[in-house]
């Protein structure tokens, strides 16, 4: 080039500069093309001729890529049948990557399995079973293990979305004529205006930077073969479609066309992250269940041992004693979400057992050893006698407490009103919730109280009985005369009262140990 030439053109270029820089200051719309220039000259300088910037259309070589990678991937749909459920595949890739020993603890701390052992193992063994294999499966999952699974989840995922990608979709808008799946023919592709597949190209980079994240492969393609025997794939195609992929992202090639189709030189696409962490919360999924289950069987073999008492003392589960606070109307309460009548069902035993029980059986047998019964001390008789009127006066309160709840009450009208305001006033939910645990509190008082005299009844009983069957009795001392005057066997009677105080007793501590 002569230096008359070059002079000249580097004088152009210092007008043309100068002129550039003038109206970039004042005209927005100038600038804005000369920026669409410069991304036209950047993307023609690529060796992917997809666009014609004069015409405003994408060309055929940018379908025959996608039809390339359609044909290519179309058989890996053998990978993923309709409506699977998503937790699947977690499970496949977790399970993939575990060692026999992992699998058996995982299998040992699975619902069935842990039901199965209760049946013939302690509730607190079985507690240290599960606490142990928790453990144990926490240190088998180390920082390696969680990352390649992590991993393995992350790449099923983007090569799921990758192959279930709108090809076909894509593809018709270039050639009307395509048919889906037939790749016996190669299609001729016309080119078509750029705002066409602005959409699917969006889309596209969404699901394909995902694949361009990871360079190996291996665990993929071994977990592949896992879920079908079938090759929809070759490691070797799929790694040139990634290479692919992963040069045009490189070269922004679909980006820069993007900002040209849409005119907007500052575009950039967004792209969602495919990364998930699935390990941990796998294992924490793992224990939670295990716990949940180990719940589940306490509260069985609790719910079936108070059935037992319950069976055992009343001949029958359908004790009803209560009329106000009872299950059907707390349950008015646990819809709205503000508590409930937490102790309806001992409130219900209690009621039936002093009215049944201590009003009858209970006071035949303490009629005659307190009021017949000569004691060698009023102080040794006070005990018993003070817990059995208390236990007497304790069916009283329990009626008066149950009457207060009546619907004409006026303690019952204020619970229904707050608990027709509660769904929209706040307010009124939280003294409703104050009022319920304050009933539910005179509740649990009266139960203890009442089951702490009937501790002391029962112990003084037993305490009686022994005297009576001892050679010297030194508490009471008529115990002949008292044989005569009774129309039963005081032992046998005795023996049957204590037993049945003691069952109840620890039908009680059931629901009173359960509830703060």
């Amino acid at each position: 080039m002569s230096k008359t030439k070059e002079k000249s053109e580097n004088t152009g270029n210092f007008f043309q500069r100068l002129i550039d820089s003038i109206f970039k200051s004042n005209d927005p719309e100038f600038e804005k093309k000369r920026m669409l220039k410069n991304i036209y000259k950047d993307l023609n300088k690529t060796k992917y001729k997809f666009y014609r910037y004069t015409s405003e259309e994408v060309l055929p070589g940018f379908a025959r890529l996608f039809f390339t990678i359609y044909k290519t991937i179309s058989p890996c749909r053998i990978y993923f049948p309709g409506n699977q459920n998503p937790n699947l595949y977690k499970t496949l890739v977790i399970n993939a990557l575990l060692s026999d020993k992992q699998i058996e603890i995982i299998e040992n701390l699975r619902e069935d399995n842990i039901i199965e052992e209760a049946k013939s193992t302690s509730l607190d063994q079985l507690q240290g079973l599960v606490r142990e294999r928790c453990n144990s499966l926490y240190t088998q999952f180390d920082s390696n293990l969680i990352n390649r699974i992590d991993t393995l989840y992350s790449q099923l995922m983007v090569f799921k979305a990758f192959c279930e990608y709108d090809y076909y979709f894509l593809l018709r808008k270039f050639c009307s004529s395509l048919q889906e799946n037939n790749f016996s023919v190669t299609p001729t592709f016309e080119p078509i205006t750029g705002r066409y597949i602005v959409d699917d190209l969006q889309e596209f980079i969404n699901i394909a930077w995902g694949v361009t994240e990871f360079e190996i492969w291996n665990d993929l393609f071994t977990l592949l073969k896992q879920i079908k025997s079938a090759e929809g794939i070759s490691k070797g195609a799929w790694n040139k479609i990634v290479n692919k992929i992963r040069e045009i992202r490189v070269n922004h090639v679909f980006e820069m066309m993007l900002k040209l189709i849409m005119q907007n030189p500052v575009y950039e696409p967004k792209t969602t992250s495919f990364q998930e962490h699935i390990a941990e919360k796998y294992i924490e999924s793992i224990q939670q269940q295990a716990e949940k289950t180990l719940s589940q069987i306490k509260q069985q073999q609790r719910s079936n041992k108070i059935d037992n008492l319950v069976t055992s003392i009343f001949g029958t589960t359908s004790i009803e004693r209560m009329k106000n606070y009872t299950e059907s109307q707390s349950s008015f309460f646990e819809r709205k979400k503000v508590g409930g009548y937490i102790y309806h069902q001992p409130m219900n035993y209690m009621r039936a057992f002093l009215l049944d029980y201590i009003k009858k059986d209970v006071r035949e047998l303490a009629d005659l050893l307190l009021v017949r019964g000569k004691w060698t001390s009023s102080s040794l008789a006070a005990p018993m006698s003070e817990a059995y009127n208390n236990l007497l006066e304790a069916s009283n309160k329990i009626i008066d407490f149950d009457n207060s709840l009546d619907e004409s009450s006026q303690l019952a009208m204020k619970l229904k009103n707050l608990g027709a305001r509660c769904d929209r006033d706040k307010e009124a939910a939280n003294i409703l919730h104050t009022i319920l645990n304050d009933v539910n509190s005179e509740a649990r008082g009266l139960l203890i109280s009442a089951t702490q005299d009937l501790i002391t009844l029962a112990k003084n009983l037993k305490f009686v009985l022994e005297d009576k069957e001892s050679t010297n009795p030194q508490t009471i001392i008529n115990w002949k005369e008292l044989e005569h005057f009774a129309d039963f066997s005081i032992k046998d009677k005795g023996v049957d009262v204590y037993k049945q105080l003691h069952k109840f007793v620890l039908l009680m501590k059931g629901f009173l140990d359960n509830k703060g």
